[in-house]
């Protein structure tokens, strides 16, 4: 796209001149898309994709306001001539938004993210929650959702398809009964969630905290952008997806699986208990977050891909993990169980 095509798109949202400008295609396959960024002040958005829609951008912006409300950044998307976000333009559409021109965490080192970052990051979490549950929540789901759909999810929800795949691993390894025991275990933790989940208190979210959509300024968190994966969630499925962690067995000696499996719990606990500094559980939420965390466990998207790893490094070793995780999560299902 040529700079007198990019003024004239401009124009539509009132700006009339501008100097410096840069372009990053990530155009994949038969879908076009062009982000440009305008004097590190706004970014410009090509796309042929269907699933962008006035409502959805709409409940984009909304959502973005309301972290500011709580002193986060967030990219305000500007409205053109015509009253909308959306310009149609034949077989494209573009709309505008602010650009925040702030370093993100991808490049920062882990122990430094952990001291300095993610702490802010959670108790923001818990704060934004506290504040704006049940406060006119969008009909698009989070990518996070049980039960409800994401946009993305097709015929299930996304851990289901995590433990889908797991399943099929198992099985094809020939560890039949051990996919018998995460297929149960996944059904029994569904079936009372199920029960519940209804009343539990919910929120809209931003729904991706990864790496890059992170804002940092002089190593403390600022802020957030992309807002593809946002939508209503239910606040302890959030809190237990955000505080899953990332655990890694591939380096792992089968002296310190205890250890390690130990520590990523440990993990968990504490990183929760940032947010649970800014958000007080209600008694069906207490009820209900160790059958989101069990349902982390057996299927969120890196644990299923560790498990993997480790079966396939040392079957014995992967085994034994695996049993382990299952029992931890009986003992939680068991607790929960009770309380129903």
């Amino acid at each position: 796209m040529d700079r007198e095509r990019i003024a004239e798109i401009l124009q539509y949202y009132g700006i009339g001149h501008f100097s410096e400008y840069r372009i990053i295609d990530s155009s994949r396959n038969n879908s076009y898309r062009l982000n440009i960024i305008i004097e590190d002040k706004y970014i410009l958005r090509i796309h042929d994709g269907s699933e962008i829609t006035e409502k959805r951008l709409e409940e984009i912006d909304k959502l973005a306001a309301r972290y500011r409300q709580i002193d986060v950044l967030a990219p305000k998307l500007l409205k053109n001539d015509f009253g909308k976000y959306i310009l149609t333009m034949e077989d494209q559409i573009a709309y505008l938004s602010e650009y925040l021109a702030y370093e993100t965490c991808e490049a920062m080192d882990k122990e430094l993210f952990i001291r300095d970052v993610h702490p802010d990051l959670l108790k923001m979490t818990g704060r934004f929650s506290k504040k704006f549950s049940g406060v006119d929540l969008s009909e698009t789901f989070s990518m996070w959702s049980i039960f409800d759909l994401a946009p993305f999810d097709e015929e299930v929800d996304e851990k289901q398809e995590n433990l889908n795949t797991l399943l099929k691993f198992l099985d094809d390894e020939g560890f039949s009964t051990l996919a018998a025991a995460f297929a149960l275990a996944n059904k029994e933790n569904r079936t009372h969630l199920k029960k519940i989940y209804k009343d539990l208190p919910r929120t809209v979210i931003q729904g991706d905290l990864n790496s890059s959509n992170i804002l940092i300024k002089d190593g403390k968190f600022v802020g957030l952008i992309d807002f593809n994966m946002a939508g209503t969630e239910v606040n302890v499925n959030h809190f237990c997806a955000e505080t899953n962690g990332f655990p890694d067995f591939d380096d792992m000696e089968s002296k310190k699986m205890d250890e390690a499996l130990s520590d990523w719990l440990d993990e968990q606990e504490c990183s929760l208990s940032f947010i649970l500094s800014e958000y007080t559980l209600n008694e069906v939420e207490r009820i209900a977050l160790p059958l989101y965390r069990n349902l982390g466990l057996i299927s969120q998207y890196p644990n299923v891909m560790s498990y993997i790893r480790l079966m396939k490094r040392d079957k014995n070793l992967g085994e034994r993990m695996l049993r382990s995780i299952l029992k931890i999560v009986k003992g939680k299902y068991d607790s929960a169980k009770s309380e129903i």
